[in-house]
């Protein structure tokens, strides 16, 4: 078995396994990938379809039928794990202020879905990744994306992803990622167990504009990663093809046009990340 192959075990009836190849640190303690490929993977779990971050969003990806759901996670200013994208609050409650400004119970007041323009799911409070885990447990699998602030970690997040993700038997369906490498890193050396992205956007593609895929590879191998995690417009066959021959796995973001998500698929790449998985999985025949 592959290190760089993310363990899949909560059994919902897809057979094809993974591609084979040598991981980035050699033989692997997980299991065999049993995912049909692409992964479908719900961003903040299907934000076009509901509020995001919500486990209203979440519900409905698991009633979709993801093979994993993404989230993003900061840390309250009593040091619980919530969910939520930005670390302003404004853009999707109607709170003012910081998430790590606020203790929990002042978060779990407001409403996450103030702002959603779709059809209404009601008033949602802002889930923790306890509450988020517990939904997916034996449903699907999650990407838990630790953000930072102003380019600066929360301390000691990590740990406490981690803690929660064991806690609640999850350890072989995460994936940590981060656009933040030394996230991924601490994460990497806490349980390497786990599996963890790396997160490129278009400024990491601007600092390396000549950069051939093999040395992109190389930065990507050195920590030790499982998945390299490119904006989906930065994916291509040689990038994909590099990932691969090094034991890495391709997952792109955020895909939400047909024409993209079937240039995707026939790219190899093995996750594609969407704010519409039901129409994700329409074009991938599911």
């Amino acid at each position: 078995m592959e290190r760089g192959i993310l363990a899949m075990t909560v059994g919902l009836g897809l057979l094809a396994s993974a591609c084979a190849g040598p991981g980035p640190t050699g033989p692997a303690t997980k299991a065999a990938d049993r995912w049909t490929r692409p992964l479908i993977v719900a961003h903040r779990g299907g934000a076009a379809l509901a509020p995001e971050n919500t486990l209203a969003a979440f519900e409905n990806a698991l009633r979709i039928g993801v093979d994993m759901v993404e989230l993003d996670v900061h840390l309250s200013l009593d040091g619980a794990v919530v969910v939520m994208h930005d670390s302003d609050l404004s853009r999707t409650t109607d709170g003012k202020g910081r998430v790590g400004e606020l203790p929990l119970d002042e978060l779990l007041r407001l409403n996450a879905a103030a702002t959603f323009r779709g059809p209404s799911f009601g008033s949602q409070a802002v889930p923790t990744l306890a509450d988020v885990l517990r939904l997916v447990k034996d449903k699907a699998g999650a990407q838990i994306e630790i953000k930072t602030v102003d380019g600066k970690r929360y301390p000691g997040i990590e740990e406490k992803v981690l803690a929660k993700v064991a806690e609640y038997g999850m350890t072989d369906n995460v994936v940590i990622i981060s656009f933040d490498f030394e996230t991924i890193k601490t994460a990497r050396a806490l349980n390497p167990r786990v599996a963890t992205g790396a997160l490129a956007s278009r400024e990491y593609f601007l600092r390396r504009p000549l950069e051939r895929p093999e040395k992109i590879m190389e930065d990507i191998f050195s920590l030790k990663a499982d998945y390299f995690m490119p904006q989906y417009s930065y994916a291509s066959d040689a990038l994909v093809q590099a990932a691969h021959k090094t034991g890495i796995k391709v997952g792109v973001w955020t895909v939400n046009d047909e024409t993209a998500m079937a240039k995707m698929r026939d790219l190899g790449v093995d996750a594609i990340t969407s704010d519409r998985p039901d129409l994700l999985k329409e074009v991938l025949g599911r």
